[in-house]
């Protein structure tokens, strides 16, 4: 496993764990913050671009030599 898919895993977990029990974790005396959930999901779209590239797929959906372009007048 890649070190992108692994920080992308952790970033998964850290947003469901957001998403499940709230930003603020609390351990006896000491609290811990989470970052916020809008900074997780843009890690998230950039790990997933970077990883899509190191695969050999592209971030873009294809090559500009074979897209279409509809202009409507």
């Amino acid at each position: 496993m890649s070190n992108t898919q692994q920080r992308l895993d952790a970033y998964l977990a850290a947003e469901a764990r957001i998403l499940t029990a709230g930003f603020s974790v609390r351990f006896d005396q000491r609290q811990r913050q989470e970052a916020e959930l809008a900074e997780i999901r843009r890690a998230i779209r950039e790990l997933e671009a970077k990883l899509a590239v190191e695969r050999g797929r592209g971030g873009s959906g294809g090559s500009l030599r074979y897209r279409t372009v509809v202009f409507n007048g």
